[in-house]
């Protein structure tokens, strides 16, 4: 059953202070401590403590655009086929990842089909894979090429 309450306003009528001490005790805003923020570096710190330097900031990384496995890339191969976006020549397939809106290949899956990438950048497993099933990365070749002659300089 529920219990009917009178409202405190309506119990605290006839009473000078209502419930609050002294009539001292409600005036102005420094019974509050200070108006708004006020004391937030001294008094109030445990208040606000969350908001000053407490918590690092966190440096976001500049956007790499979207990325694919390469299990799903030999899935999406018949698809991309029949829509135009990848071109065969012969028995390579060759894949520009401009027209298929992947910035990144990540190496989880196999391979299967030989397959030539372009405008795409791939993760280190990704790569050895790649070249394993015998495709290639194009600009993935002349970079391993500057890293040799600056290693040897």
């Amino acid at each position: 059953m529920t219990v009917r309450r009178r409202k405190k306003k309506n119990t605290v009528r006839g009473e000078r202070t209502h419930g609050q001490g002294d009539t001292k005790n409600r005036r102005g805003a420094g019974s509050r401590g200070g108006r708004g923020r006020a004391g937030s570096h001294k008094h109030k710190f445990t208040k606000y403590q969350g908001e000053f330097g407490q918590d690092k900031k966190k440096v976001i990384g500049k956007p790499v655009g979207p990325s694919m496995n390469l299990d799903m890339i030999e899935q999406s191969i018949p698809k991309w086929i029949a829509q135009g976006k990848v071109e065969k020549e012969g028995t390579t397939i060759k894949i520009d990842g401009k027209k298929i809106g992947v910035a990144k290949i990540v190496g989880r899956g196999k391979l299967i089909s030989k397959v030539s990438f372009e405008n795409v950048k791939a993760s280190k497993k990704a790569a050895e894979k790649i070249s394993e099933s015998g495709s290639k990365i194009a600009g993935l070749e002349e970079e391993e090429a500057k890293a040799v002659e600056e290693e040897t300089e």
